[in-house]
């Protein structure tokens, strides 16, 4: 009998909710399911850049998926805006595109997957952030010997 494991990222105080911000209905569709099928965590998916500053807000997600190419606002954009917001300030963000702003990505600590996509290139890329993230929060608060 297999038993699924919740790592620690989903078991915080932070929602265990996965923000996936993608205009090709498609695409979201794509990762919404194998998100909410390969992993403990749920997801949201919105469509825009307006559309994602609020739902972020809402439900304070523990990890956020932004499409670089986006009408309105790109992902570089709405990933600035969810910065300087309490709620989403430090939440580990996979940007996605065919072609990506690799340096301004680096920059920022922003995690980079290529479309076309995979399965397994997603749930590794979603694994590894918040494993990522949640041992660099572990860290910072063990007390120093």
């Amino acid at each position: 009998m297999s038993q699924q494991v919740i790592p620690p990222a989903a078991q915080t105080l932070r929602s265990s909710s996965i923000l996936i911000v993608e205009d090709d209905e498609n695409v979201g569709e794509f990762l919404q399911q194998i998100i909410d099928e390969f992993t403990p965590y749920q997801t949201t998916v919105v469509n825009d850049g307006v559309d994602a500053l609020e739902r972020a807000r809402q439900i304070q997600p523990c990890l956020l998926l932004l499409d670089y190419k986006l009408p309105g606002l790109n992902g570089l954009e709405i990933y600035d805006r969810l910065q300087s917001m309490e709620e989403t300030r430090g939440v580990p963000t996979i940007m996605m595109s065919a072609s990506l702003p690799v340096e301004e990505l680096q920059r920022r600590g922003i995690y980079q997957l290529r479309k076309p996509m995979d399965i397994g290139n997603v749930i590794r890329m979603v694994t590894h952030a918040l494993a990522t993230f949640e041992e660099h929060r572990l860290s910072e608060n063990q007390p120093s010997i």
